[in-house]
């Protein structure tokens, strides 16, 4: 790929971004075993919400949403923030952080059936390849959990949910919005947070009685870094390079939440793991679309 196409200061973006998310993961493990989901996930859905909001206000933006856009953005909320958050959560208690991240970015594959039932966007030879390279991998990995019959196949469940969920939001996120992205995103998160607060109120007693200072600073990882910066990050990319090339070049992500949370918390990275990896980066390489070469 070209310096024209891709900007030595969008590669540094994308370097910070991708061990920002990567490194999400052993870091949210780790949180879940000292906080309650709920509480976690509201945490850091209000906290990163008003904090990419005070980003928002400070590039010059308004920090209001479009008065006729509070019903698409609290819709999309439900899934691109409540759905996402709960199930990485959930799953995150009961499966590894590596082989989580592996899961979660199945994403695109869902954003594609969910665009062919809810837009009638047609599903093309390279997405039906991508489908059925990103269905084993998935397979591939339920099988292992499934010969136990333990909590692991709803682990992977879980994870899969928060990918459907996620992909189901982008199709809803495919419209003209008024307000910046930004403050959508800033308010997205608030909204979203919102069913999470209800939970922890009902479900959370004494949330905070096994939490220490690695807990805390778990949960101002997440907030500041893997949202604020990682919003950041990505929308700068946006910014510099074509949309297609940016989803691309973020493919390592899942790579780096399994061997960070191989090296962070010790957990095993078997041949299932790697082959499933591999799948599915070859899934999202074949289903996300390359940028065409321009002529001289």
């Amino acid at each position: 790929m070209s310096r024209q196409t891709f900007p030595l200061a969008a590669a540094f973006w994308l370097v910070g971004l991708t061990m920002a998310w990567g490194l999400g993961w052993p870091v949210m493990k780790h949180a879940v075993s000292e906080l309650p989901i709920y509480t976690f996930r509201i945490l850091t859905a209000w906290a990163g919400g008003a904090l990419v909001l005070a980003l928002s206000a400070l590039q010059g933006h308004s920090i209001w949403l479009d008065r006729r856009e509070w019903r698409p953005a609290a819709l999309a909320a439900v899934f691109n923030v409540t759905g996402w958050f709960y199930f990485t959560a959930l799953g995150l208690t009961l499966l590894p952080a590596g082989r989580s991240a592996v899961l979660a970015y199945t994403m695109p594959l869902f954003a594609i059936v969910a665009a062919r039932l809810m837009l009638k966007e047609p599903i093309t030879r390279q997405k039906s390849a991508g489908l059925a390279l990103g269905g084993a991998a998935i397979l591939l990995l339920l099988g292992e959990s499934a010969e136990s019959l333990g909590e692991a196949p709803l682990g992977v469940l879980a994870v899969l949910g928060a990918a459907a969920s996620w992909g189901i939001g982008t199709v809803l996120q495919k419209r003209n919005w008024r307000t910046p992205v930004l403050t959508l995103i800033g308010w997205q998160l608030l909204i979203g947070g919102i069913p999470m607060g209800m939970l922890a109120l009902a479900y959370d007693s004494a949330p905070f009685a096994q939490l220490t200072l690695s807990g805390v600073l778990s949960v101002a990882y997440v907030v500041c870094i893997a949202t604020l910066f990682g919003y950041l990050a990505w929308f700068t990319i946006l910014a510099m390079v074509p949309t297609a090339v940016a989803s691309i070049a973020v493919l390592p992500v899942p790579l780096i939440g399994v061997l960070s949370s191989a090296i962070f918390l010790g957990e095993t990275v078997g041949w299932r793991e790697i082959l499933a990896l591999l799948m599915i980066t070859a899934a999202l390489a074949t289903v996300l679309p390359l940028p065409r070469r321009r002529g001289p």
